[in-house]
């Protein structure tokens, strides 16, 4: 909830153990073939569906002030 409520973002997770290795070697793997066109989205066509977890909190965005 602090990461959605910090970025004013929605959080997704997949059910992959080491999910943040895995979309950083996704990444990695996009690097390597980035030569030949092809798009990230052709790279993690194939990955598992994200889950939305989190939405983040009406106000979160406004600031606290002393």
């Amino acid at each position: 909830q602090v990461l959605s409520d910090v970025f004013n973002a929605p959080v997704y997770t997949i059910d992959t153990a080491n999910s943040a290795c895995l979309g950083s070697a996704y990444r990695a793997i996009h690097g390597l073939v980035a030569e030949t066109n092809v798009s990230l989205a052709d790279v993690v066509k194939l990955a598992p569906e994200p889950r939305l977890a989190v939405t983040p909190t009406t106000g979160a965005e406004e600031v606290s002030k002393p």
